[in-house]
Order: structure tokens, then C-alpha cells, then sequence
């Protein structure tokens, strides 16, 4: 009987695998209620889309979760880079390079981003919600509301391929998730950004640069932001200044249930993904029910503050266990 109590607690201590368990259990659930609409390719295609976006989005705020932050822009940079990518194409430049200057644009979003909270001292609320609201307002006067079409068959073939039989959206998003797990758990440069988020003065006594790790985890957040609106243009053949609404309440909330904390110190690419999942089955599955896909907005707003309660519930028992 304790052999089994011990299994049971080890089970639920380790959070990759009850994020596994759970993942299956919802999966099963909606198969066994809603098997002619939940269990067919166009559907999982729906949902697999969707994960590829938003697990972009979340590979940064995983990062910047850990430095003790919060990127409230993403989605604004994800309309940006939809639009710059679309205009860029349209007036015939080439993909690759289409790709390389929206990227560095949403980059360059994240560092000002960044030098708002380091230099200027900014709560990172307050500095990337302000910056959310300059971006999204430049979109809407920059478009006049209207969707920028007409882009090159190249460019929206980027996302819409298949390598064997798997769309290169799906590709792209998980090979980046991996590659940034492996950084976050192998690369000391990554491993000094936990030790910022734990204690920031401690890790600049240790000699760690937490200012500039600081800024560069805010740049690699518009990194992939700027990504997902490249291959977001790409997908559905457009760009438009409505795009990325609502993305970063998703990516916080996947990547709270994946192990991130919003205090910092703590956050864990593989956990992140199956968060994304998570995150992108339950707002299926409320459509599933005859839920308006408009209403997926509140969905994911009660997502984030559930995760959010969670994660200052976890924190009080750290705290009371001495941690």
C-alpha cells in the first residue's frame, strides 16, 4: 500500500507527467462524447494550427516568465508582422528575406521591450501593455481596418506544405520548442536566466549581467512572436491588424500550466508544450458543446486566472515548505 501511495505522489510531483496524463484523459473524454466532430482531420487540423502559433508565442514567455517577467505585446506583434510580411511580399521581395526583416522588426519590439523594464525601471506589465496599445493602434491606422491580400503563392506555400504527411507549420513550431528545451536545460547562458528570476540581486553578485539577459529575453520573445505572424500571413494567405487578439492571455496560461511562474525562477519548454495543448484542446472542446468561437476569447481569460490562482496557491506552499 505504500509502495503505491509513493508511486501516486511521485506521479503528481512530477508535473511533466500528470500534464501527460492529463492531456490523454481530456483527449479520451472528447472522443468518447463527441466522436463525429472531435475524431476527424479537419478538426485536428484546426487544433494543430492553432498549436503552432501559440506554441511559438510561448516558447518566448516561457523565457521571459523565467527572468521574472511578462510579454503582454505578443499578440500585437504577431498583427505586426502579419501586415509587414504581407506588404513586404506583395511588393515582390523574396520570402527569405520577407522573413528576415519581419523576425528582426519583431525582435527589435522585444529589446525595446526590455530596455522599458531594465533601464527605465517599468513594471514589465505596465511597459509591454503600453507597448500593445502603440502596436496594435499603428495597425489599425497603418490598414484602416482593411486585410492586406493577394500575397505570393511562394510565400503562403511556406506554411502550408507537408513533409511527410506533416504540415511544415506543425514542423517549425515543434523543432523550435525542442531546441529552446534543450537550451533552457543544457546552455548556461539559459540556466543564469533562472537564477535571475529566483534572485535578481543574487545573480548580479554572482556576476551574472541580468540587465542584458533581461533584454534578451524579451528580444527572443518578439522573436517568435514576429515568427508567428510571418507564418500566421503565410497560412491564411493575409494580413490584418486583428490577428494575435487575445494570443498572450493562451501563451501565459500554457505556459503556467507547463511549469513557468509568474514571480520567475521557474519554467519548462517540454511542460509548455503539452500546456499548449492543453490550452488548445479545452477552447476546441468548448466549440465541440456548441460554444460560439467567439466566446474562446472568455474561455482563455478563465484559463489564465485558474492557472494564475494555481500558481500563487503553489507558491504559498513553497513558501510555507521553506523553499
Amino acid at each position: 500500500m505504500r509502495e503505491k501511495n509513493k508511486l501516486y505522489k511521485q506521479i503528481i510531483e512530477n508535473r511533466l507527467t500528470t500534464l501527460i496524463i492529463i492531456s490523454i484523459i481530456i483527449i479520451l473524454m472528447l472522443s468518447i462524447l463527441k466522436p463525429g466532430t472531435f475524431l476527424n482531420y479537419s478538426n485536428f487540423s484546426g487544433i494543430f494550427t492553432t498549436m503552432s502559433f501559440d506554441l511559438l508565442l510561448s516558447c518566448g514567455m516561457t523565457i521571459v516568465l523565467i527572468v521574472g517577467g511578462v510579454d503582454l505585446s505578443v499578440g500585437a506583434v504577431v498583427a505586426l508582422a502579419s501586415i509587414i510580411s504581407a506588404v513586404l511580399t506583395k511588393r515582390g521581395m523574396g520570402v527569405f528575406f520577407t522573413i528576415i526583416i519581419t523576425i528582426l522588426v519583431g525582435a527589435i519590439v522585444g529589446i525595446i521591450n526590455g530596455i522599458l523594464v531594465t533601464k527605465f525601471k517599468l513594471a514589465p506589465f505596465v511597459a509591454t501593455l503600453g507597448i500593445q496599445s502603440i502596436i496594435r493602434g499603428f495597425c489599425y491606422v497603418t490598414t484602416s481596418g482593411y486585410l492586406i491580400s493577394g500575397l505570393s503563392p511562394a510565400f503562403t506555400n511556406l506554411s502550408r506544405a507537408t513533409i511527410v504527411f506533416i504540415p511544415s507549420l506543425v514542423l517549425i513550431s515543434v523543432i523550435l520548442s525542442i531546441i529552446v528545451g534543450i537550451l533552457l536545460k543544457k546552455m548556461n547562458l539559459f540556466k543564469q536566466m533562472y537564477m535571475i528570476g529566483t534572485s535578481p540581486k543574487s545573480a548580479e553578485m554572482s556576476g551574472i549581467p541580468a540587465d542584458k539577459l533581461k533584454v534578451f529575453a524579451y528580444m527572443l520573445s518578439g522573436f517568435f512572436a514576429g515568427l508567428s505572424g510571418v507564418l500566421i500571413a503565410s497560412r491564411y494567405g493575409m494580413g490584418a491588424a486583428t490577428y494575435g487578439i487575445g494570443f498572450e492571455s493562451r501563451a501565459i496560461a500554457a505556459s503556467v500550466i507547463g511549469g513557468a511562474v509568474m514571480s520567475g525562477g521557474e519554467g519548462d519548454m517540454f511542460g509548455t508544450m503539452f500546456g499548449v495543448l492543453i490550452v488548445a484542446v479545452v477552447n476546441n472542446a468548448f466549440i465541440q458543446f456548441g460554444g460560439q468561437a467567439e466566446w474562446q476569447y472568455a474561455v482563455s481569460g478563465i484559463m489564465l486566472l485558474i492557472t494564475l490562482y494555481a500558481d500563487r496557491v503553489k507558491l504559498s506552499a513553497m513558501r510555507r515548505r521553506g523553499h
